[in-house]
């Protein structure tokens, strides 16, 4: 069972998405997005209709992504527990309702012109991190 957050995690969630016909629906996705998780930092790169790679980086890698979502272990915790219990996220828990609730916004960049790739992007996201509905997550 993966550990949340890790490369295996990630990983395991990359298999299921790709797997999804659903997916491809959403439209083509070409974005290196970075996930921070409190003092853990993630590239998850997406390109055509896949998801294509993810490593873990360091802050300072996140200049090299278009964007990066940022929270910390108990609300990504919170983010993606829901989403299982739910079979996806609930409308308070979706990438782009967080990024409204959320003090200092969810999604960020160093570029404002590349944060608009979350807009553009938030669903596929979604599509994402709803897959990891179908798999068993632990928690470090």
């Amino acid at each position: 069972m993966p550990k949340f957050p890790s490369i295996e995690w990630f990983d395991q969630v990359k298999r299921v998405i790709n797997a999804d016909p659903m997916f491809r629906s959403l439209g083509s996705c070409d974005t290196t997005v970075g996930i921070v998780v409190s003092e853990l930092v993630y590239a998850i790169k997406f390109e055509g209709f896949l998801c294509e790679s993810i490593k873990q980086i360091d802050t300072d890698g996140l200049r090299d992504t278009d964007f990066y979502l940022e929270m910390s272990t108990k609300n990504w915790k919170s983010f993606i527990e829901n989403i299982k219990n739910n079979h996806g996220a609930d409308s308070s828990h979706t990438l782009n309702s967080l990024d409204i609730a959320l003090p200092n916004g969810l999604a960020k960049s160093h570029d404002q012109l590349n944060k608009t790739r979350f807009l553009r992007y938030h669903l596929s996201l979604q599509a994402y991190f709803d897959a990891s509905s179908k798999i068993d997550t632990v928690y470090k």
